[in-house]
């Protein structure tokens, strides 16, 4: 976490010259994705432990409201996220239903210590860093075929699959950067 962290930090910071942060950058998004989608076990086993449904139409909701604003400070067009986030939030619904369909025959197998709200306090702080490096690695140009193939290769997240990273990675390239407003030059 600490390293996502950094290397998050690094491509964030204007040291960088834009060609030489792209390689960082993508490695932060694909740490921050794998973060992301290895949390939605902790996420399952207290809704298992405390027979919650993996649906929350609400929490959702919120999510996307979150990633609007979280959005717009990072100079993304609010809109262009809505997807990258949907699908975010699909593949942590479909990856929490593979845990709990494992869990049905062992349902000791489901321990957590941790608290949802800190868990989701969590998932909050990646979804803006996940949106701040894609900012980030936006301001180098548009994610490339071969960016996504780096991506691809290095996001692996316990029961996350090729389709699901597919379609993570398919909206992430719609997502665009906010237009600025033209500077009149008045002060």
């Amino acid at each position: 976490m600490v390293m996502t962290m950094f290397i998050s930090t690094l491509c964030m910071s204007g040291s960088f010259f834009t060609g030489a942060s792209a390689p960082i950058c993508l490695s932060a998004l694909s740490s921050l994705l794998t973060e992301r989608m290895a949390l939605m076990r902790d996420v399952a086993a207290y809704k298992a432990k405390h027979h919650l449904p993996v649906e929350d139409i609400v929490r959702e909701q919120n999510v996307l409201l979150q990633a609007r604003s979280n959005a717009h400070e990072a100079g993304l067009e609010p809109q262009s996220v809505e997807p990258f986030i949907s699908a975010l939030m699909n593949a942590g619904k479909a990856i929490q239903y593979r845990y709990l369909a494992d869990w049905l025959p062992r349902p000791e197998s489901f321990v957590t210590h941790r608290d949802l709200a800190g868990i989701r306090q969590r998932i909050n702080e990646l979804d803006k860093h996940l949106l701040l490096t894609i900012s980030q690695r936006l301001r180098a140009g548009t994610l490339s075929y071969t960016d996504r193939a780096v991506l691809a290769e290095k996001t692996v997240a316990p029961n996350l699959t090729e389709a699901e990273k597919d379609n993570l990675l398919d909206t992430m390239r719609f997502i665009q950067h906010a237009p600025q407003a033209p500077d009149t030059g008045k002060v």
